[in-house]
């Protein structure tokens, strides 16, 4: 017999209560510490928008909290957590986000001290091609390992390209990989009679309960439009219908991308001083709006010239910060703001101090200062001297140390 949506509820919520006192987990915790009291981390069945300018790093956050973290913390916390993201990649080849993977995570594992972009990493320049060093480090079993892992849980496909087809994707992948449960509805007319009983859809159980699917959609203007609708009906149709039957019925996370309309950056928003991302900013379709659990928008005050913001002195970051705000929510939340460190070339964001610890943030202005050196793969050959036989280890403990130490330290001179 099936139970009742109460009963249901009431166990859930009996059930998250004992993981965290087993010491599980209910979410993918943030990677920012301070921010968490906002966004405490990604949770199954949630519908989130990214959104900032053009060329501002909506994909690159996107990818930087609910790609590389999700994948990280499910390789260090396997007994917690398995991920399987579905990454639909309307921008750029699959080929192209591996690269970016492999630099973020050079960076990431060597702790800074090798930081070569994808272009680099592709010996563009004719003068400096990629030392072969880097090729022996990325063969090596620990990168091997992360890259492995990052292939078994990652699908990247950027041949798909319509609201539907990505729905029949993930709807065909929630039916092989759990089951739906159904309960018969009576329709009784008005005398409490049964005219007719009707099998509906009651609820979706996933074979696996540790496994969190997310979906991200890397972005929406880039959507085939479905037949015979425009590009707004056709965002209309995967928000409102697609993204939110994965989200309700089969409990997926949906992470989906979308640009601000070119009109946010104005001249006279520029003279009003308007040109934070806003929801009524949102490109295409601003109706998305009204589908989502949370809004994230990242905005860049370096573009504008602007000298100070939020208390941060913008000339000594220039281009490497960026604040991230959670423009809406359905449990509040909105206007609260994170100011983060931010290196494009990897993919990398961290979150700053408080604007008055000055001593904190001195760090930080050093490694904006020393990023000129890093100009070229010439500068970062003749910085990084790639050692094989050192500090190399397979160990899931090593990993664990050197991404949590990463992600939570300061970053250090």
């Amino acid at each position: 017999m099936s139970k009742k949506i109460y009963e249901r509820v009431l166990e859930d919520l009996i059930e998250r209560r004992q993981r965290i006192i087993n010491g599980e987990i209910n979410c993918i915790p943030s990677p920012f510490p301070r921010f968490r009291n906002t966004f405490v981390g990604l949770e199954r069945g949630k519908y989130i928008i990214v959104t900032a300018s053009t060329k501002v790093g909506k994909t690159q956050i996107a990818d930087y909290l609910f790609l590389y973290n999700s994948l990280f913390y499910a390789y260090n916390n396997r007994d917690k957590l398995k991920v399987k993201i579905f990454y639909f990649s309307l921008e750029m080849s699959a080929v192209e986000k591996y690269r970016q993977l492999m630099s973020h995570l050079l960076y990431i594992i060597s702790q800074g001290k090798i930081r070569i972009d994808p272009k680099n990493l592709r010996s563009v320049n004719e003068n400096y091609p990629l030392p072969e060093s880097i090729i022996e480090l990325l063969q090596t079993d620990l990168y091997k390992s992360v890259l492995d892992f990052f292939e078994q849980h990652v699908v990247i496909l950027d041949s798909i390209r319509n609201p539907y087809g990505i729905y029949k994707w993930c709807k065909d992948y929630a039916i092989q990989n759990g089951v739906t449960h159904t309960k018969n509805y009576d329709f009784l007319d008005k005398h409490g009679n049964v005219t007719k009983t009707q099998e509906v859809r009651d609820y979706y159980e996933p074979n696996d309960p540790k496994e969190q699917v997310i979906i991200m959609v890397d972005h929406y203007r880039l959507f085939t439009p479905e037949k015979g609708k425009d590009l707004y009906a056709t965002i209309v149709n995967w928000s409102a219908n697609f993204a939110l039957d994965l989200k309700n019925n089969y409990g997926f996370t949906i992470i989906g991308i979308q640009q601000q309309a070119p009109s946010q950056e104005s001249n006279e928003n520029q003279k009003l001083n308007k040109l934070k991302p806003t929801i009524d900013g949102l490109g295409d379709c601003k109706a998305t709006a009204q589908d989502v659990d949370l809004i994230l928008g990242l905005y860049t005050p370096a573009r504008y010239n602007i000298r100070e913001y939020e208390g941060y002195d913008i000339t000594r970051f220039r281009d490497h910060i960026r604040f991230l705000e959670v423009m809406g929510g359905r449990e509040g939340g909105g206007g609260d703001i994170c100011p983060l460190y931010f290196d494009g070339a990897v993919n990398f964001f961290q979150e700053l101090p408080l604007p008055t610890d000055k001593a904190a943030l001195e760090p930080f202005y050093n490694r904006v200062s020393s990023l000129r050196i890093y100009s070229s793969i010439e500068g970062t050959v003749n910085l990084v001297t790639v050692k094989l036989n050192e500090s190399i280890s397979t160990s899931k403990i090593w990993f664990r140390k050197i991404f949590q130490s990463w992600r939570n330290s300061r970053i250090r001179d």
